[in-house]
């Protein structure tokens, strides 16, 4: 059973779930350069066919490259699409995570499904111009699961803090910075709480909206814990950004909330 955070906040204005908001970076938007690109690249990578031009293959194997990046980013460290189908108000514990990892594994299958298509097909008819979906294929592969390994992991250690600590909410937020692969600095509520660095299983470029009007916080100040952000859904878990500050007070603790620390994973710094 889930016990109450070390410390409490106040209560959300209200419990709003609009989904995230795409923006001018949204999939389509994307989709609308991507695939220009990939057929410009695919083109090139063609000349390696001809006995004059097969120099143009070089830029064409750099930008399918490039196009495979960008598309499994977009892909794998995209935000939510839509609202999420879990009460975003603290109620909810079991919700927020078994929703990130349908959107992690469904994303990821289909980065297989799709990579996979390619390589097996153009082997299977055995056809010259199309042998370069295979390089892509395997790449898009290799790639997707070296970005989604992470991803997974940073999931797992969000859910086994919420089968130790319960939410509470903590207002306000104050923003530092924003960094790659989901990281980002940040303090809750007004006073007292250490700077944190937290990180989003989705590893999504952005902050999510409303975060700075409050969020609710599941773990133990001085150890570290998980996010919840009201409206939007997201989960972060977190820890503080300069671990060795917060020596002192660990060690000050009570056996308990120690012992609620390590089952919850946050007994080292991991974040």
């Amino acid at each position: 059973m889930p016990e109450p955070s070390a410390a409490s906040g106040g209560e959300p204005p209200t419990d709003e779930r609009p989904g995230a908001d795409p923006g001018p970076r949204g999939r389509w938007w994307w989709a609308a350069w991507l695939v220009p690109g990939y057929a410009i690249s695919y083109g090139l990578v063609l000349a390696l066919l001809s006995d004059g031009f097969f120099w143009l293959a070089i830029p064409g194997m750099l930008g399918l490259a490039t196009v495979v990046l960008l598309a499994l980013h977009v892909l794998l460290e995209g935000p939510f699409g839509a609202a999420v189908p879990y009460a975003t108000d603290g109620t909810d514990r079991e919700g927020p995570v078994k929703h990130h990892y349908k959107i992690l594994i469904g994303r990821y299958l289909l980065v297989v499904v799709v990579s996979v298509a390619m390589v097996a097909v153009p082997l299977a008819v055995d056809v010259d111009y199309l042998y370069p979906f295979v390089g892509t294929g395997m790449v898009a592969l290799l790639l997707g699961t070296r970005f989604w390994l992470p991803q997974i992991v940073s999931m797992r250690k969000c859910a086994r803090i919420l089968k130790v600590y319960d939410f509470e909410f903590r207002s306000p937020v104050q923003k530092s910075n924003l960094r790659g692969n989901g990281v980002r600095s940040l303090t809750l509520g007004a006073g007292g709480s250490p700077r944190m660095s937290a990180r989003e299983p989705l590893f999504s470029d952005r902050w999510p909206r409303g975060i700075e009007n409050g969020v609710w916080f599941a773990g133990d100040d001085p150890f570290g814990g998980v996010i919840l952000v009201p409206g939007t859904g997201e989960l972060m878990c977190m820890q503080p950004a300069t671990w060795s500050a917060q020596d002192k007070a660990r060690r000050q603790a009570d056996h308990q909330r120690r012992e609620r620390a390590r089952r919850a994973g946050l007994a080292r710094k991991s974040i």
